[in-house]
């Protein structure tokens, strides 16, 4: 793997951000790290970012541009970034009820490509029923325009007051867990009513 040019890495990140009018702190918020980082990046001290995926969605670039220079540097055309807010958690396991929800002002901002229409938050994943695509402590994106259920796809719903994260499955209907852990059973129900589609799932994220 070719390494990258420290100094021309921090220049292109400052070009970036400057083009899209960002701060130093506006960029640290929507990769997720200190502002010192991106401090250091510009500097020409940081050879590979750790969250280099995430710094080049936020600066709607690609990650062969900002490392070698390679391919346009518009690779993300404007707008096709979606800033998600990440507002809470959700159980993987137990239903449990809603924790109390960050202000959306409040929320930390993700950067986000290609998640089409919709309107979308994230979710930190609690637990390990759905583990297999979802671990604990990975980052969901959930489009609540997306209620309609569809058979093996996987949703955020309220039963009773109370959340949880499951693949939908019909006839009959019940939520299934998709988990290494066997003890993880599928919760059944006799009425649509019985339960609310918060949204689809749309992306798992495993480390941000």
């Amino acid at each position: 793997m070719r390494a990258a040019d420290e100094k021309a890495l921090g220049a292109r990140v400052a070009q970036r951000r400057g083009k899209l009018g960002l701060s130093q702190q506006a960029l640290a918020a929507l990769v997720g790290m200190r502002q010192q980082g991106i401090v250091s990046i510009e500097a020409g001290h940081v050879a590979r970012p750790r969250r280099l995926i995430e710094l080049a969605a936020a600066l709607q670039t690609s990650e062969a541009w900002l490392l070698w220079r390679d391919g346009p540097e518009d690779a993300v055309p404007v707008g096709a970034v979606e800033l998600v807010p990440l507002l809470d958690w959700v159980s993987a396991g137990r239903l449990v009820p809603p924790s109390s929800q960050i202000p959306l002002e409040d929320a930390r901002l993700l950067p986000f490509a290609d998640l089409g229409r919709g309107e979308f938050f994230a979710l930190r994943v609690e637990g390990d029923s759905m583990d297999r695509v979802s671990p604990h402590g990975s980052i969901i994106v959930v489009n609540k325009d997306e209620r309609e259920l569809m058979n093996g796809r996987p949703y955020v719903f309220a039963v009773r007051g109370d959340t949880t994260y499951k693949l939908w499955h019909d006839d009959p209907a019940y939520l299934q867990p998709f988990s290494t852990n066997p003890m993880h059973a599928p919760i059944f129900f006799k009425r649509r009513k019985d339960f609310e589609v918060i949204g689809r799932v749309r992306r798992t994220v495993l480390d941000l």
